[in-house]
């Protein structure tokens, strides 16, 4: 008999996901933890346990937007969601714990009244949510690199303007230094809040940072880079490591340096590091497709992964997920650009807790 209740233990969490074969960086406690912090949201960690035992997990979060709907989500600000199992479950036993998770999932949105459940990509435990009631959605994409090919194969295997712009960026003297202090986040932040002005985006708190800083960094499961020109900050980026896998979760650019491609650096550094400590992939994040940013992260050598993401509707007026592509989202992301980052900074943390992508 499984019996399936939310857990607030941290250690007991961790320890399912240190497990799991299907777990990611954003699967830890962590991540939860500092979105609640930071923005509020209710955090939904259902475990399903035989015998006292953790057989499976499935982490949610609930997210209320008057444009988006009050939904739980799996999992916010990141393209890797859904259930985990504890390892060296039986057949029988993964199936069991698979169903009590989504059954209790079930009556939890129907209990606390959400509009509808998101999961986004579940790595190999996709069909638990085709048989549980999920139509599928395929939105994105990403590309990861195989890291165990070494330096040189993978140097060979950039495009070639991938390369020269390497070149490029070295050549202008750029350099990277690794920035995990809370006074080189600040300059990272500033950096920040003109890469989503550039891209009419409304940008995170300062805090979220601050708290992704302190419960990621003190483990070693988060890096912080910024690129230097003549000692001056003028791109960051920030990734995840988990395990083998290295996340690339976010970065951003002086809007006037552009043209050193300080980004083809920062991304050219992490390879580098990643094969030298021995990681195995590169996850270059979620891209929609025929994007800008689609054909730069093609450029790497990536392989390239459709991400599947799943939504059960439990409101029959809602038949749809509110798409950022749309017409009316367009007009508002270009308003937002308009903006003044003083103003965006004030009001853009509520706006973007509300739409959670």
């Amino acid at each position: 008999m499984f019996d399936v209740l939310e857990s607030t233990d941290v250690v007991e969490w961790n320890d399912l996901v240190a497990t799991s074969q299907y777990a990611t960086a954003y699967h830890l406690y962590e991540w939860g933890e500092t979105l609640s912090q930071t923005y509020g949201y209710r955090r939904h960690y259902l475990v399903s346990k035989l015998d006292k035992e953790i057989a499976g997990g499935f982490p949610l979060i609930q997210v209320q937007s008057m444009l988006f709907g009050n939904r739980l989500i799996s999992l916010p600000f990141c393209e890797y969601g859904g259930m985990i199992l504890r390892g060296g479950l039986k057949p029988d036993e993964a199936n069991l714990a698979i169903k009590s998770l989504a059954d209790a999932t079930y009556d939890l949105a129907r209990t606390i009244g959400v509009e509808y459940i998101e999961v986004r990509e579940p790595l190999v435990l996709r069909d638990a949510f085709s048989a549980s009631g999920y139509a599928e959605s395929q939105a994105y994409t990403t590309f990861r690199i195989d890291l165990t090919k070494g330096t040189k194969q993978l140097w060979s295997g950039l495009e070639k303007k991938t390369r020269n712009a390497v070149r490029k960026a070295e050549k202008s003297g750029l350099k990277v230094e690794d920035a995990n202090e809370n006074w080189q986040l600040k300059t990272y932040y500033e950096l920040y809040l003109q890469t989503q002005k550039r891209l009419g985006s409304p940008p995170h708190c300062y805090k979220l940072f601050e708290n992704l800083l302190d419960a990621f960094s003190p483990n070693g499961r988060m890096r912080i880079l910024l690129a230097k020109y003549e000692s001056k900050p003028i791109a960051g980026m920030i990734i995840f490591r988990f395990k083998k896998t290295i996340f690339w979760w976010n970065n951003v650019t002086d809007t006037k340096s552009r043209s050193l491609n300080p980004t083809n650096l920062l991304l050219w550094n992490t390879i580098e590091w990643g094969v030298e400590n021995g990681y195995d992939v590169m996850d270059m994040g979620r891209t929609r497709k025929d994007t800008t940013i689609y054909h730069f992260k093609s450029g790497w050598g990536g392989q390239e992964t459709p991400l599947h993401n799943y939504v059960r509707f439990l409101d029959s007026r809602r038949r749809q997920l509110p798409d950022p592509s749309q017409k009316k989202f367009r007009y508002f992301s270009d308003l937002w650009g308009f903006l003044p980052i003083a103003v965006a900074k004030e009001i853009g943390p509520r706006v973007i807790s509300g739409i959670a992508l």
